[in-house]
């Protein structure tokens, strides 16, 4: 068995551990299964990640976690040894483009961009969307790092990645080349890191953690304490938190 787990809505939901979240981790370290905390977030690194789930009392490896932003870096230094991109999001896209040398055009400079990579971003101004959508017109490749519309906070649903890049469709008139769950790019990386075996998909999400689980040929533990509250019939499990997996796995593994 080998665990590909959302975080939003199943491990926390804005700042807030969801119950049980905990009891997973533990459970999966202790018996050594392997794992990786899969999120199509693209605001944080994973460093970051490491640190926000440690204040909540759950102790990974960055090499546990996989963001949107993650894959959209492996995806495009496969394409692209070095490159210029224009960024509308958040600093976990800043750095993993760093971090495999390509250059962050600044959105006065938006003609020099030969990519405009597009994410969640609560900063969002008319000027970044300006310069994505001047970029892509001249030429510039548009991709998404994501996306989701919304995504669950303390508060209740908010605008994910999704909204932006809808804003950016809709005034370009093209679309978005989509990286995140439940795309192939996301798929393949995952398969890549954890290697082939039986997969589990953990998620709160119908339309992307489910539909991935579809094309691992994983089984689906659809959590309800995310943007999905009621039962579905198109999984293997339905759980109301995290923690009620660990009873299910207890009677499978012995």
């Amino acid at each position: 068995m080998k665990f590909i787990i959302d975080m939003d809505g199943v491990l926390y939901r804005g700042n807030k551990k969801i119950e049980g979240a905990g009891r997973l981790i533990e459970f999966l370290q202790d018996n050594k299964i392997p794992f990786l905390l899969a999120t199509n977030n693209s605001t944080r690194t994973r460093e970051m990640y490491v640190e926000k789930l440690k204040n909540m009392g759950m102790f990974v490896e960055k090499e546990n976690i996989i963001t949107s932003a993650f894959v959209t870096a492996r995806i495009l230094q496969e394409e692209r040894r070095r490159a210029k991109a224009l960024i509308v999001g958040e600093i976990g896209i800043f750095e993993e483009l760093r971090r495999i040398g390509w250059d962050i055009v600044d959105y006065d400079s938006w003609s020099n961009a030969e990519y405009v990579v597009v994410g969640m971003d609560t900063t969002l101004t008319y000027k970044k969307l300006k310069a994505g959508c001047l970029a892509i017109n001249k030429g510039a490749k548009f991709v998404a790092t994501n996306d989701d519309r919304n995504f669950p906070s303390e508060e209740g649903l908010i605008p994910g990645a999704g909204s932006v890049v809808a804003a950016l469709e809709a005034a370009t008139g093209k679309k978005a080349r989509v990286m995140g769950k439940p795309n192939e790019p996301y798929a393949r990386i995952l398969r890549e890191i954890l290697g082939e075996g039986e997969y589990w998909v953990v998620g709160d999400r119908l339309e992307t953690d489910m539909v991935m689980a579809d094309k691992l040929h994983a089984k689906k533990v659809l959590v309800l304490s995310g943007v999905v509250q009621e039962p579905s019939s198109n999984v293997d499990y339905n759980i109301a938190n995290a923690g009620e997996l660990v009873d299910i796995l207890k009677e499978l593994v012995g």
